[in-house]
């Protein structure tokens, strides 16, 4: 059996050893903290006391190891029941319930293993020595409320038991200005706080005057550069607050400006429609009558047939135009009507086979949804006829009491993926039919919806009618 050097007088070791109380001691290294645990546990193991260790592996055998090196056997400690090493990981987990140190739990099984250490000291009246590493854990895992909470159970304990309570943290975990707080909620649970070892290998009260006056100077300068920082988030914040809403502000006037282009293209188109069919029309159709009436002379029948041929192309080609530029079925039948007209025109000139689905019974819509959704419709189409290789197309059109759907659907080559997908990210990479498309679909509220793979492309224009239907825009 291992002899161990006693000291003659064993209140004399009493005597040097740490208040009773709860103290917390703040590290740098590993060694200076297992220095002063071998000091702390080895003054009252020799003492005949007991001493109960909740740590990490790497500090239990660290402390074992320096307890040995004093000449003290902490196999016969553990034998006799004066000397209790836990797990801290292991221990931690049995008295947590969600998410917090169970006060009943910890009551149980430390106050077990403290009845154990009592009954097992040979001094009068008993004393125990308990370390513990189980708060720091908790604090590395960031849960502070917890470490706090676990600091109040061990005080609660030690109105029981006749305990020297010491726990320990890393200094370098409290490295963050936001731990201020806490780490003053801490060091408010112990009766005695021991610094890091640098501040403590000062000798003299001279060298720690100087130490805690840098110190100082130190914790002014960085309240000063915090409050600078403070002071240029702050500007940053305003300034960023200023340029999102001029931002926000030229994108919106963008947008007003892209609705009245499209305004005045559309009202622009309708006085062209206009003066097409009642001026140039009506001067081919009295050309015509003069050719006919021309065409009564014997000579040159053939030319005056021709004359009739052209002024007959011209004249339905005029009328084509207006209808293009703005029907008139429009204003007199509604969106349905000038639909029709449109997708049976479209498929005779493109050679393209397009069908038509709409509602017999579709009523009329404000005039700003009829005239947008027949735009949406040209131009579709035109993308499909010029860019999709296609060789028909659907149009479907539907309507419940809170919106109405346009679709156009083809079975062309489809649109390259990068491209669509930079559609779908920033709205644009299309071409101008879709942009157009997607500020007529804007201005009124709606929803755009592009689809495309290599069997087709579907265009889905929803736009809600309730909102103008209430504000009577006819």
């Amino acid at each position: 059996m291992e002899t161990v050097a006693v000291p003659r007088d064993n209140d004399t070791a009493r005597e040097s050893a740490p208040h009773w109380g709860h103290c917390v001691q703040f590290y740098g290294e590993d060694s200076s903290l297992l220095d002063e645990l071998s000091s702390f546990i080895g003054t009252e193991l020799l003492s005949g006391d007991a001493a109960v260790v909740i740590a990490t592996k790497t500090h239990r055998d660290g402390l074992i190891q320096r307890l040995q090196s004093r000449g003290f056997s902490t196999a016969l400690a553990m034998e006799e029941g004066r000397y209790i090493a836990l797990d801290a990981e292991a221990t931690l987990a049995m008295l947590m319930r969600d998410g917090m140190p169970d006060a009943d739990l910890f009551s149980a099984i430390i106050g077990g293993v403290l009845d154990q250490a009592t009954a097992a000291t040979r001094g009068k009246p008993p004393r125990i020595a308990a370390f513990g590493e189980m708060v720091a854990l908790l604090w590395a895992r960031g849960d502070a409320a917890a470490a706090v909470r676990l600091e109040q159970l061990w005080n609660n304990l030690a109105r029981t038991y006749p305990l020297s309570l010491r726990c320990a943290y890393p200094m370098t975990d409290f490295s963050r200005e936001d731990h201020s707080d806490s780490f003053l909620k801490i060091c408010a649970e112990h009766s005695q706080v021991i610094p890091v070892e640098s501040y403590r290998a000062l000798l003299s009260e001279e060298e720690r005057f100087r130490s805690i006056t840098h110190l100082q100077q130190k914790a002014q300068a960085l309240e000063a550069e915090m409050a600078q920082r403070k002071q240029v988030e702050e500007e940053l914040r305003r300034t960023k607050a200023d340029l999102e809403f001029q931002v926000e502000q030229r994108t919106a006037a963008l947008r007003q400006l892209s609705a009245r282009l499209l305004s005045l293209q559309d009202s622009e188109r309708r006085r062209i429609a206009r003066e097409l069919h009642d001026s140039l029309g009506q001067y081919l159709v009295g050309l015509k009558l003069n050719a006919h009436m021309l065409r009564q002379s014997p000579e040159r029948q053939d030319l005056w047939s021709e004359a009739d041929n052209l002024m007959e192309q011209c004249m339905s080609e005029v009328r084509t135009l207006s209808y293009l530029l703005h029907p008139p079925t429009m204003d007199a039948a509604g969106f349905a009507s000038a639909a029709r007209w449109y997708v049976e025109g479209y498929g005779e000139r493109s050679g393209l086979d397009v069908t038509l689905d709409a509602p017999t019974d579709l009523g009329r819509l404000p005039d700003a949804i009829e005239l947008a959704l027949f735009r949406v419709l040209q131009e579709a189409l035109t993308n499909v006829h010029r860019h999709s290789g296609a060789s028909a197309a659907e149009v479907l059109v539907r309507q419940d009491a809170e919106e109405v759907v346009l679709e156009i659907k083809d079975n062309g080559r489809g649109i390259p993926a990068e491209v669509l997908r930079h559609f779908r990210v920033t709205g644009a990479g299309t071409g101008v039919g879709i942009a157009g498309i997607r500020e007529r679909v804007r201005e009124l509220s709606g929803k755009l919806t592009l689809e495309s793979d290599s069997s087709g492309t579907l265009v889905r224009v929803a736009v809600p009618i309730a909102s103008m239907a209430q504000d009577g825009s006819q």
